[in-house]
């Protein structure tokens, strides 16, 4: 008769066990998902020479245009990587640039 109850016992150790285990598994995925998707693959930093499609040795923003950005957001990052203002990307300022940090 103990051993019966010992079985039991243990069988509902291990369904309490793996509902908790799924309890937080799906807590934590949660979690990941409100703070911007963290766990999703960061995107390659394009080479200077695959935007400079005309191959002059500067991008302009029609050029930057054809590019995937996040967010399609180019004229906010191009902005931020035209250092001079001048209209177009030198490879330069492209290579030295760094992006923004994101808000915590």
């Amino acid at each position: 008769m103990n051993l019966l109850k010992t079985v039991k016992n243990n069988s509902s150790v291990k369904l309490l066990t793996l509902c908790c285990l799924i309890g937080i598994s799906l807590s934590l995925s949660a979690h990941a998902q409100e703070r911007g998707g963290q766990n999703m693959p960061k995107r390659e930093r394009p080479t200077f020479s695959s935007l400079d499609l005309n191959s002059d040795g500067t991008v302009s923003y029609a050029e930057f245009e054809q590019s995937d950005v996040p967010n399609n957001e180019h004229s906010t990052i191009f902005g931020h990587i035209d250092a001079d203002g001048d209209g177009v990307l030198t490879e330069d300022e492209f290579t030295s640039h760094k992006p923004p940090r994101r808000e915590r």
